[in-house]
């Protein structure tokens, strides 16, 4: 019995079956493929924020810490730049990105002129050789010294015991001077900037950015930008301030605004008790599956985060930090 062979129709409707079901295949990856990049993309960011969040939260929360009260430079200043946008000042001798910074020691000094005794200490050996030194008053004793990876070189101007905070090894050049005042500390800025070059997936929106300074140069901070969140739509600051709630202190109309820009330390310590801190962020590339019909009002904080024009097709985050600059208020 002779076998028959395909007739040129049965071949046709076989390859048209097979390319229907080749396309089906390459679609069905493609669209799995493009949900998988937005995944990673949403995760990726989402992971950053985490990160960036905790940091943010310590450098608040770290804010006056090895400050003396008697120092003029506020350890929170609410400034705007020139476009209106919030910038949020910290000072600190802590800095949470920089390991030489951490830790504190007490030192016994027996006498002016004979070296300190370190008798409590957060770890040995310190992480850094340099310190502000400050009595328990809170009256800085050296706004910068040499102390010792143990506490045991600092020169005693008078007897008593002193708390030293370290701080990184700061040579000062010509028209730079510390950041505070009357001592060394670090001055980390927050605020909104444009930078296609660093926000390559969100090249029409901002980047918040974190710049550490222990240096005025020319009376200007002389820290580098970094980075610090990407794809972020709006940056907004709140805080409770004598008793009242989600004050906005970049608010020229606050009748308690003039009393926010020129508060002194012990005005914060009487009078700030929280700081609220909102973010809204772009999660991952545009999705034409999806549209966005959420909300960015947050209540009863009477905030309202700005979107972008585009927005629609992407997936949007909103961050609220409440912290308590615990070196600043009391109790």
């Amino acid at each position: 019995m002779k076998r028959r062979g395909l007739s040129l129709v049965e071949l046709i409707v076989v390859l048209g079956i097979s390319l229907f079901l080749l396309v089906a295949i390459y679609y069905g990856y493609t669209r799995l493929f493009k949900k998988f990049l937005t995944g990673t993309g949403r995760t990726s960011v989402t992971i950053s924020s985490i990160v960036g969040e905790e940091v943010l939260q310590q450098d608040v929360e770290h804010a006056g810490y090895g400050i003396s009260i008697k120092e003029p430079k506020v350890p929170l200043k609410f400034q705007t730049d020139k476009n209106g946008n919030p910038v949020l000042t910290i000072r600190s001798t802590y800095v949470v990105t920089n390991r030489s910074t951490k830790g504190w020691a007490i030192l016994n000094c027996p006498s002016g002129g004979s070296n300190s005794v370190p008798i409590s200490y957060s770890q040995l050996p310190l992480p850094s050789e340099y310190a502000v030194v400050m009595d328990f008053l809170e009256n800085v004793d050296s706004p910068y010294a040499d102390i010792g990876k143990n506490g045991q070189n600092y020169v005693c101007s008078k007897s008593g015991y002193f708390l030293a905070y370290p701080v990184p090894e700061i040579t000062l050049r010509s028209n730079e001077t510390y950041v505070c005042s009357n001592q060394a500390c670090a001055q980390i800025d927050y605020y909104l900037y444009r930078s296609s070059a660093v926000n390559p997936a969100c090249k029409d929106m901002y980047v918040l950015g974190r710049r550490v300074s222990w240096k005025l140069k020319n009376g200007k901070p002389s820290g580098t930008v970094q980075p610090f969140l990407s794809c972020v739509a709006d940056f907004q600051v709140r805080i409770d301030w004598d008793n009242r709630k989600y004050v906005n202190p970049y608010d020229t109309s606050d009748p308690d605004y003039s009393a926010i820009q020129s508060a002194t330390f012990e005005d914060l310590k009487e009078k700030l008790k929280m700081i609220h801190i909102y973010l809204l962020i772009r999660e991952g590339g545009k999705d034409p599956n999806y549209v966005f019909n959420g909300s960015t009002r947050i209540e009863p904080d009477n905030v309202e985060l700005h979107l972008p024009s585009d927005y629609k097709h992407y997936h949007w985050k909103i961050v609220k930090l409440s912290i308590e600059p615990i070196n600043v208020i009391r109790k």
